[in-house]
């Protein structure tokens, strides 16, 4: 059962009640969703960071933000959540053995639990970012993260794909799998963990990347079916989103967009953003001027 804290302001949020929720996924672990909100709607937005990072990367304050982009486009209860990778949580300033499987299995389903108890069956819509799109996506596709209304996925999904340089870079040496991911200051020990502790993050991905799709850590785990076992069955739309500089994981989503576009012809969509690359669809400059509008309109479109 979620416990609910309220705070009267958020830095880089204005107009708005913020309220935090924390949670226990079933292998025993207490995350948190944030809440930002404005007044009920029939569409709820959830935001999900990728590795190292938090929900910081959807409010930053002294520049436009999704957070604020979705409230004042008439989303008016976002939601964003830190998983178990997010750099607010102790899980990777500790030992651990964690996989992207762990995410995928535990962290998504608890979270879409623990919101709905919140905002009830009213419609839920996704927007997920590297290995946290990655992490939802493979959820969504196993038929853990169910009742979904759309999900955005920026950079990478059911396909990762890195590039000549970012696989060499975690080949020789995994603890720099934050940097390698796009993020500029995770602590030291968290480098290190998540890049190399036990199985680790950095190197499930990297076991991704060689098989240029979504692989379980343990073959034998069932925790998780097939992600790539009935993709038409999956009938949320997803609108697939990654820049054309992208020098992470280059055209994973090209990838993935094209293979669901075969088993299911014009359920999705896939946009190539023009001079951006990996994380900056929603850190960069004028990603509120030239990212955000497609996120919104896709949303808009999906809540019809």
């Amino acid at each position: 059962m979620a416990t609910e804290t309220r705070r009267p302001a958020f830095e880089g949020v204005t107009d708005v009640v913020v309220s935090e929720r924390l949670f226990a996924t079933a292998d025993g672990l207490g995350l948190s969703l944030t809440r930002f909100h404005r007044a009920d709607c029939a569409d709820v937005v959830l935001l999900v960071h990728g590795l190292a990072g938090s929900r910081e990367m959807f409010t930053r304050p002294g520049h436009p933000n999704l957070v604020s982009a979705l409230l004042d486009a008439g989303f008016t209860d976002v939601w964003t959540l830190d998983h178990r990778m997010s750099s607010r949580l102790p899980y990777d300033a500790e030992e651990h053995s964690f996989t992207l499987d762990d995410v995928a299995a535990y962290d998504h389903p608890a979270a879409l639990e623990c919101l709905r108890e919140a905002v009830g069956e009213r419609r839920v819509h996704v927007v997920a970012h590297c290995l946290g799109s990655v992490t939802f996506l493979t959820s969504l596709f196993a038929g853990l993260a169910d009742r979904v209304a759309s999900v955005v996925s920026n950079s990478v999904s059911l396909h990762p794909r890195l590039s000549r340089r970012a696989r060499a870079r975690l080949r020789f040496s995994p603890a720099l799998a934050p940097q390698v991911m796009g993020m500029a200051r995770p602590s030291p020990h968290a480098t290190r963990v998540i890049g190399g502790g036990g199985s680790g993050y950095g190197r499930h991905i990297r076991r991704m990347a060689a098989a240029e799709r979504v692989v379980k850590w343990d073959e034998t785990d069932i925790r998780l079916p097939d992600a790539l076992t009935g993709l038409e069955d999956v009938r949320t739309p997803v609108l697939f989103l990654t820049g054309s500089e992208n020098r992470v994981f280059t055209d994973s989503n090209i990838v993935t967009y094209r293979e669901l576009e075969r088993v299911a012809p014009g359920r999705h969509a896939l946009r190539v953003l023009p001079g951006y690359g990996h994380a900056d669809p929603f850190i960069g400059r004028n990603a509120h001027l030239e990212v955000f509008p497609h996120i919104v309109g896709f949303l808009h479109e999906k809540a019809v």
